[in-house]
């Protein structure tokens, strides 16, 4: 439940709980043996944390009056007080010993879900619990002189047995009903769950109740009762198992009262106390195998969600490593511009437009002047340098919306749309100065060198870029022949 709760609201609740738990047992079980209002305190501490005390001494204190109103005792009595007073004082601090027990376990939500959980703390806390309210509840008769019916020991035993066991069979079930609610289930969950119910309920019938008089079945063991309680483990959720658990604590308790079943047949004088011995096994068993198997579905999810992170990781993987292939197939690796492919690939695409929607665009074919000399008179690390900053000035003038591409050794174009003639003619014209003023530094040597430039605009008759690209040709011969270094138009 995602509800937030003030203090009050959840001190409230778990007060009203108690109550309505104690009245169930004093009232329906008909036996303190067994004090099931033990698992709505561990249960109240485990959502709400250590405030929860409150609703659970009060909780405990208007259970026990109303205990001595059931019996005619005069709950205000100094005696009656006294035990009152000190039995409440004890279930609170048991309450909170079991919480600080368990508090890690409470902070991240998974007191039950994990095996070590269950076997380090949880059980262990149900034990530390029943043993503080034991302490307090016996002791105080003994500090006010009075005497235990079956003495000290047993009296702080059997205690601590009986809340440890209502402990361990109640509070699950609350915390997960709370924790989870609300709780959807499929069709076939709801199947599931009455089949299982009814096999329950049925095993309780013949193994602790009248049944177990009328058939005389070997079979009828109280172990039969762990198979429907072991499959609600494996199968179901966790707040069914324990809602399962909790069903058959009640059944088994209501007919111990009247004295039915199997434990009450062979071992009629101790058959209180192996009742709670057989059902703190049993559900301790039950609680471990479902953290089993929960730990294994998260391990399993956790290896999945590992598994599906590896893949995504790998797929990003391959797609950045495909679309590093695609681009390095089209772009020049010296100057990182397109190379001749790449150039035309893309030009191609968007010369297509002028030809559905005629407008202007324009052509600038480079081509740098006496490059071979620059190669053979300084290397071809310098050629290479120069190639380099041409391309960085080319990168300089030119829109995000131009195509520049290198697509031979010294030779450039750039692709313009939207330009007319004199937009291109005037940019071609920047480039060629931007050009002849640089100067390319490699190991304290430095080169000067120009480009010519020819330059062509869309014409209607054009059906493909090679022929922009033919005229802008036409047009850098000229340029070349005229004695370089200058812009040509064509």
């Amino acid at each position: 439940m995602k509800i937030v709760l003030k203090p009050w609201q959840f001190n409230l609740i778990t007060c009203c709980m108690y109550l309505l738990f104690a009245i169930f047992t004093m009232q329906a079980l008909q036996t303190l043996s067994t004090w099931p209002p033990a698992g709505v305190a561990l249960a109240a501490v485990t959502l709400f944390g250590r405030k929860a005390w409150l609703g659970v001494a009060l909780g405990s204190f208007l259970a026990i009056i109303y205990y001595f109103h059931l019996y005619n005792l005069n709950p205000f009595t100094f005696n009656h007080f006294a035990i009152n007073l000190a039995t409440s004082t004890g279930n609170t601090l048991a309450a909170l010993c079991a919480f600080n027990i368990m508090y890690k376990q409470i902070v991240l939500h998974n007191p039950l879900k994990r095996v070590e959980n269950v076997a380090g703390t949880f059980i262990f806390a149900c034990a530390a619990m029943g043993m503080v309210s034991a302490i307090f509840g016996v002791g105080i008769y003994y500090v006010l002189g009075l005497e235990w019916f079956d003495g000290l020991f047993f009296g702080v035993l059997n205690w601590s047995i009986s809340n440890a066991l209502a402990a361990i069979a109640i509070s699950p079930a609350l915390y997960f009903l709370w924790r989870r609610w609300p709780h959807t289930m499929t069709t076939q969950n709801v199947t599931q769950s009455l089949l299982i119910t009814a096999i329950t309920v049925l095993c309780c019938y013949l193994i602790f109740g009248p049944g177990y008089t009328h058939f005389d079945l070997p079979i009828l063991q109280p172990s039969l009762i762990l198979f429907p309680l072991l499959y609600c483990a494996m199968r179901l959720s966790s707040t069914l198992t324990s809602c399962m658990n909790m069903l058959v604590f009640c059944l088994a308790w209501i007919g111990s009262n009247q004295g039915w079943g199997y434990f009450y047949q062979h071992h009629a004088a101790s058959a209180e106390i192996t009742l709670q011995f057989f059902f703190l096994f049993i559900f301790a068993v039950v609680l471990l195998v479902q953290a089993v198997f929960n730990q294994r579905q998260d391990e399993q999810e956790e290896l999945t969600r590992l598994l599906e992170q590896r893949v995504e990781e790998r797929t990003c993987q391959l797609e950045y490593q495909k679309q590093k292939a695609l681009k390095l197939a089209v772009t020049d690796p010296l100057t990182e511009l397109y190379n001749r492919r790449g150039f035309f690939k893309t030009a191609h695409h968007l010369f297509s437009q002028y030809l559905r929607h005629p407008g202007s665009c324009a052509l600038l074919l480079l081509d740098l002047d006496k490059f071979k000399l620059i190669n053979d008179n300084y290397g071809h690390a310098m050629g290479d340098e120069v190639i380099k900053n041409t391309a960085d000035i080319l990168r300089h003038f030119t829109r995000e919306s131009d195509i520049t591409g290198r697509i031979g050794g010294e030779e450039f174009v750039v692709f313009l749309p939207m330009s007319t003639q004199d937009d291109a003619t005037s940019l071609a014209e920047r480039i060629r100065q931007a050009i002849s003023e640089q100067q390319v530094t490699l190991d304290n040597v430095t080169v000067q060198y120009t480009l010519s430039i020819g330059v062509s605009t869309f014409e209607q008759n054009d059906k493909t870029l090679e022929t922009m690209l033919k005229r802008a040709d036409k047009a850098l011969y000229i340029a070349k022949n005229q004695g370089r270094n200058q812009v040509q138009y064509c």
